[in-house]
């Protein structure tokens, strides 16, 4: 760390000059371009020095600059600095290590050289058997092999190795970066693959232990493969076997040339990795039997009787590490579900020739088999020397090294790259050539044909030579020699590149068409110009004059930028000479648009004929078309579209009549151009528009001049301003709300707070006629400036006083209330009112009783209603048709309910228990009971309760009986056949229910009136005689009938003569009486009836009379009763 801080300085203060250096550079090569392009060769020395100076300043500015910046103090991590330290060395030191490699050995591919990863817990222990196997450590100083440090390099004749600690002080940066490295060098086979050392001791521990050290090996070894997009052959090492009693000693008489072989198991070659049991199996116990079979040889060249004993349990030992080492590989290469299993290359044992402890894994199989739990160790002499390892990497593990394959993804992409770069050059290098030859066929064929174009022109020329008289007759031949030089105006074939070599005519054309332009069609122009303007003159038309004064002085401007009225003075004029057809006229356009295009004028103006056109001009028109000019100038005839401003419910509610666009305002007609326009005598844009039309208004109009066109064009200016907006907001048109969902619809747009189209449409129309003048003061030249304020400022009351209806709607009042905000609470009031309807159980109850309320309030719609007098045309519209349509809503759901009720409660009863029974129909063979036309008729019946509750409130002032509405003359009435039948049950009531209220009966009184000679006796009975008449007096006898009487049950008459039965007749049921008299009613009155009974020749003539005023037996009294089903 001390280190670091101690080079900080020195980089900061490298890093200053370097900048300052890079810029010094890039000021003197901008500033030697420049030079070259502006100033070379006159001023060179100048615009070195300048530059020179520049650089001077900005480098010398520059390196102060970067040498004041504030070092910002930090305390990184101690780890961290180091790791990354180390990281950036490993890094220098891995390309080191490869550049020491190529100066050994000159290789033609960099992948010819194979890499192998050693994988150790402990890479010293392994020191001894890497350099076995042939290699070297790289860079014996401050950082290789001398040091505990987890990645180490070890270089070979025929490979490189690099050590990689599985130990606590590995970082998985160091990985990361050494990964990167490798990738970087060798990215289609990063390396060749995998040594994996392990202890025997790790093998002879617990099975646990065994399984995680396999795990967490097998996730190092799957990051690799995934790291560098490989299957890496895995080849296991078993180091340190002389830690197993007997084993080494096995080999101590044998030859050096044997300890030095390869002992272990290669594997086959297994598509799916992982190890096979079988396999292991078989080749683990053929090692065993190497070691059996080699015994005797062992025996007979070893004399110690120690080593002796050790050859004898050798094979034993070695034997007892089977399971413990299966389950390691086992757990290391096992495939999972989805994925195949490491790519398992063979097993190996080695010793490095170290001391370390031993382990009698025979003895403590014994010992635990006895039930021991622990004996006395012996310690055999160590095997000092190095076994199996020599020839492992040589003879073994680089015969394998094309095994592992490459990186397909890599692999694939260089074979793309590779392909793709030769096509490029090839296809380059034949598009070269084929455009070469197809360029030349191009300019030879455009030559060719402009030759034969030109050829064509010279003999039209030739034929009929120009006039400058008569413009029409010059089209044609100045057309063909424009199409010869559109010929080289259309644009080039993409194979033709300008940077290639031609041999093009093109500026010889350019030059001789608009030569041709300039001396023919000019004075043509202007010839004709001329001609119209004198004959104009001649006849003092002042318009027409004025507007050819203006075209003529245009044609004469070289910076004209008002060409449209020129060509169609010139289009216009040919087609009225009669002159031209449709061609030429399409001719003399494309002519036209290379004139303006070119900036041709003719020499000199005919100032005569100017004079005398300016003496015919009245001065009075020129307003009109400085106010053209004006409002068409750039600045002024932009458009703003406010459509946002009404805000996205707009649409909903309102919209704009058809084919209207005014909504795109233009800018002239906002309170930013109406401040901007400056239309007093000295104004800029004024100044402009006469310089525009200075042949027609003169070089400097006088002062009184000035002053009269400066009125004019604001009186103008603001009846257009105030004309706009009052047809803006005359081209709304309200959307129609004509039923219940409209109304819903149209109050929740209304209420809408954040988004209300009404307030939003008030809102900008005040802010578009709300204009007030800046608050700055000017100083100088103060007369005037004061003098356009004045004017500005009336103008701006005057529009203010135009749109006052809706400035005073959002304009704060004393308390903060704005009119529009209270307008819209109404709204609201009225919303959450309605509301009670839209959310009610029974809303055409709710509309009845609120129609029908005995004490009447003051309702939200009425209020509403009450404000459209003082509201704009607009809102005035929108209120009118919420309260119509709110009120028909309530009118509506009060009439259903009056209907639904009139339904359930009168019709249903008296349709299912009187209409369809006698006497109510009189040719029903059922009477009604009484007890139900009781029920139905009484003071307090049916359909009196039915009046009382529900008809009673409806007034009857004027016309029929009528229920009010919830405006003023609004409301509705009921079909006036349901207020005759009531009056018809009144009737029933008064005839039926005189003598008592609840109870139906019927008092009258009876005689005879007349009966023929021959009739002796008229009898009327029921269950005993109830009138007797025998040609005597002529008495009345009071009757009686109750709809409680049995007796009256039956009724019938008889008529006799002498001691016979002339007639005789009877009537069953309660109605009984009505039957017998109501079919012989001869008159009747309201209290006397006349009844006449005829047989024949035989007549007996009756005289009723009842009590009141209602006669119940007066013919249709009963049936005439007929309600309606609907009210």
């Amino acid at each position: 760390m001390a280190e670091q801080n101690s080079s900080q300085p020195q980089t900061n203060r490298l890093s200053t000059l370097v900048w300052t250096f890079v810029l010094v550079i890039a000021i003197f090569v901008l500033g030697g371009l420049l030079t070259w392009k502006y100033a070379y060769p006159i001023h060179t020395i100048a615009g070195l020095s300048l530059t020179l100076l520049v650089a001077l300043i900005l480098g010398s500015l520059c390196f102060w600059l970067l040498s004041k910046r504030r070092i910002q103090p930090q305390t990184p991590n101690q780890d961290k600095l180091l790791i990354n330290k180390r990281c950036k060395l490993l890094t220098k030191h891995f390309k080191a290590m490869l550049n020491i490699q190529k100066r050994k050995k000159r290789l033609s591919s960099r992948y010819d050289l194979p890499f192998y990863v050693l994988l150790s817990d402990d890479p010293i222990k392994d020191k001894s058997i890497i350099t076995q196997m042939g290699y070297e450590a790289y860079k014996v100083d401050d950082f290789g092999n001398d040091i505990e440090f987890p990645i180490l390099f070890w270089l070979s004749e025929h490979s490189i190795l690099i050590s990689v600690s599985l130990g606590d002080e590995q970082h998985p940066e160091y990985v990361k970066t050494l990964c990167k490295n490798l990738n970087k060098w060798r990215s289609r086979q990063a390396i060749n693959g995998i040594i994996l050392t392990t202890d025997v001791k790790e093998l002879l521990k617990s099975t646990e232990t065994v399984t995680q050290k396999a795990d967490k090996i097998k996730s190092q070894i799957k990051s690799f493969n995934h790291i560098f997009g490989l299957n890496l052959p895995v080849y296991n090492i078993i180091t340190q076997m002389g830690q197993i009693n007997d084993f080494c000693q096995f080999f101590s008489a044998f030859d050096e040339t044997k300890r030095n072989d390869v002992f272990g198991v290669t594997s086959p070659i297994m598509k799916h990795g992982g190890i096979d049991a079988d396999w292991y199996n078989t080749e683990y116990d053929n090692l065993i039997t190497q070691l059996l079979s080699n015994m005797s040889n062992a025996l007979a060249s070893q004399l110690n009787q120690d080593y002796r004993n050790a050859i004898c349990a050798a094979p034993y030992q070695f034997a007892l590490l089977k399971e413990s080492l299966w389950e390691f590989l086992y757990r290391l290469y096992r495939g999972e579900q989805l994925h195949d299993g490491l790519n398992f290359r063979g097993f190996y044992f080695t010793h490095s020739g170290q001391i370390q402890k031993q382990h009698d894994v025979l003895a403590n199989m014994v010992n635990q088999t006895l039930g021991y739990e622990q004996f006395q160790q012996h310690q055999q002499i160590p095997v000092q020397q190095t076994l199996f390892a020599q020839y492992l990497m040589t003879h073994t593990i680089l015969n394998e090294h094309e095994l592992v394959g490459v990186n397909r993804r890599k692999e694939n992409l260089l074979l793309t790259m590779q392909v793709a770069y030769t096509l490029f050059w090839l296809s380059l290098f034949a598009f070269v050539l084929i455009d070469i030859k197809i360029d030349f066929d191009y300019q030879s064929k455009l030559e060719a044909e402009a030759d034969t174009m030109l050829e064509r022109y010279k003999e039209a020329i030739s034929a009929q030579p120009y006039n400058i008289e008569n413009m029409a007759d010059n089209i044609p031949n100045l057309y063909s020699l424009n199409r010869i030089y559109a010929l080289y105006r259309e644009p080039r074939p993409w194979y033709s590149f300008s940077f290639m070599p031609t041999s093009s005519i093109v500026s010889d054309v350019e030059a001789a068409y608009f030569d041709e332009l300039q001396r023919v069609l000019i004075p043509s122009m202007e010839n004709t110009l001329e001609k119209d303007l004198f004959v104009y003159v001649n006849l003092e038309d002042q318009a027409k004059t004025l507007s050819l004064l203006n075209n003529y002085r245009l044609l004469f401007n070289v910076d004209r930028s008002n060409i449209g009225a020129l060509k169609r003075y010139f289009i216009t004029t040919l087609e009225e000479q009669g002159e031209a057809d449709s061609v030429n006229i399409a001719q003399l356009e494309v002519l036209l648009d290379d004139v303006f295009e070119k900036g041709l004028v003719p020499i000199k103006a005919n100032l005569g004929l100017e004079q005398l056109a300016k003496r015919v001009i009245s001065q009075t028109g020129v307003e009109t078309l400085l106010y053209q000019h004006i409002l068409n100038s750039e600045t002024y005839s932009s458009r703003i579209d406010i459509r946002h401003e009404l805000g996205n419910n707009f649409r909903k509610l309102m919209s704009f009549s058809p084919n209207y666009a005014g909504y795109m305002v233009p800018y002239l007609y906002t309170p930013s151009g109406f401040n901007e326009l400056d239309l007093s005598i000295n104004s800029p844009i004024l100044k402009e528009a006469l310089r525009a039309y200075e042949g027609v208004a003169g070089a400097s109009p006088s002062a009184s001049e000035m002053y009269r066109i400066s009125r004019d064009l604001k009186q103008r200016y603001q009846n257009d301003y105030i004309n706009y907006w009052r047809d803006f907001i005359s081209q709304i048109q309200v959307a129609n709300v004509s039923n219940a969902d409209d109304l819903k619809r149209t109050m929740a747009l209304l209420t809408n707070a954040s988004n209300n189209p009404l307030a939003m449409l008030y809102n900008t129309v005040s802010k578009y006629t709300s204009v007030e003048l800046p608050k700055d003061p000017t100083k100088d030249n103060e007369t005037q400036p004061r003098q356009q304020d004045m004017d500005k400022k009336e103008s701006a009351r005057q529009i203010q006083l135009a749109f006052e209806k809706f400035h005073n709607q959002v304009t704060t009042d004393e308390q903060g209330n704005k009119p529009i905000d209270s307008l819209l609470g109404k709204v609201t009031q009225a919303e959450t009112w309605l509301d009670k309807f839209y959310q009610a159980e029974d809303p055409q109850k709710v509309a009845y009783h609120a129609l029908t309320a005995s004490i009447k309030t003051s309702n939200p719609i009425s209020v509403l209603a009450q404000q459209e007098a003082a509201q704009p045309s607009i809102s005035k519209q929108i209120l009118t048709q919420l309260t119509r349509q709110s009120n028909e809503l309530v009118m509506s759901l009060a009439h259903d309910y009056l209907n639904n009720t009139w339904r359930s409660e009168v019709y249903q009863p008296y349709k299912t228990t009187i209409a369809g029974y006698y006497p109510f129909n009189k040719t029903a063979s059922s009477d009604a009971s009484t007890a139900d036309v009781a029920a139905f008729f009484k003071s307090d019946g049916t359909l009196e309760q039915y009046y009382q509750s529900k008809l009673k409130n409806f007034s009857t002032e004027e016309r029929s009986p009528y229920l009010y509405g919830l405006l003023p003359n609004t409301g509705f009435a009921l079909d006036p056949s349901v207020w005759q039948m009531i009056s018809k049950a009144r009737d029933i009531r008064n005839a039926l229910f005189l003598a008592d209220p609840q109870n139906m009966s019927l008092q009258f009184q009876l005689r005879a009136k007349e009966m023929s000679s021959d009739v002796t006796e008229f009898i009327i009975q029921g269950e005993k005689p109830l009138f007797v008449y025998q040609h005597g007096p002529r008495l009345w006898t009071k009757q009686s009938w109750s709809a409680a009487a049995i007796e009256q049950d039956s009724v019938g008459f008889q008529i006799k003569a002498q001691q016979s039965s002339i007639a005789s007749e009877s009537y069953k049921g309660n109605w009984a009486w009505f039957k017998f008299i109501q079919p012989r009613v001869a008159s009747a009155t309201s209290q006397e009836t006349e009844v006449a009974i005829k047989y024949g020749n035989t007549q007996v003539q009756l005289s009723i009379k009842t009590q009141g005023q209602n006669n119940p037996f007066v013919p249709n009294f009963f049936s005439a009763f007929s309600l309606p089903s609907s009210i």
